[in-house]
């Protein structure tokens, strides 16, 4: 999975079928959606999973009509179990991605989370040596607590598309 959207509880199977729409007219032939087990997530492999969520950032300004299910997408870099360890071995990998002289803020949204939210953000804090800006970041720490995995990335602040939030700005 590379990619994770996020629809209405109950709304995930026309999520699917309108991301699937959408994707067709980028010419993405190839790829494999998921239902997770928790309600509104689909978890996705599509190929170049940011270059699609910045289609689909153009794709809502010109037809905001157009898209009714897909509420977030969000672009995951890995994927891992949800254990401090292997939480902290994966940050330390994906940190170097935020630049010397970059700031940056760590966001968490958690389904079924065996660990403390604190927990998560001192075990990443820990290992990126970076100024934190929770206002205006350079880059964001996306984490995704999916129960028994965590799904983690490190992105610019519009790599992370809420589709509610583009309609009501445009």
């Amino acid at each position: 999975m590379n990619l994770l959207v996020t629809s209405q509880k109950g709304s995930e199977a026309k999520a699917s079928a309108e991301f699937k729409e959408i994707a067709l007219q980028r010419g993405h032939r190839k790829l494999h959606i998921e239902k997770s087990a928790f309600d509104g997530v689909l978890e996705i492999e599509i190929e170049n999973a940011r270059d699609f969520i910045a289609f689909m950032r153009d794709y809502v300004r010109s037809e905001p009509f157009r898209v009714h299910y897909i509420q977030r997408m969000i672009p995951v870099d890995v994927v891992v179990d949800t254990s401090l360890d292997q939480i902290k071995e994966a940050a330390t990998e994906i940190a170097s991605q935020i630049l010397q002289g970059e700031s940056f803020r760590i966001d968490i949204t958690e389904r079924d989370s065996p660990t403390s939210r604190k927990e998560l953000i001192d075990t990443i804090a820990e290992v990126v040596d970076r100024k934190v800006n929770l206002n205006s970041p350079d880059k964001v720490f996306q984490v995704e607590v999916l129960g028994e995995y965590t799904a983690m990335s490190v992105v610019r602040p519009e790599e992370v598309l809420s589709i509610i939030k583009l309609k009501r700005s445009s």
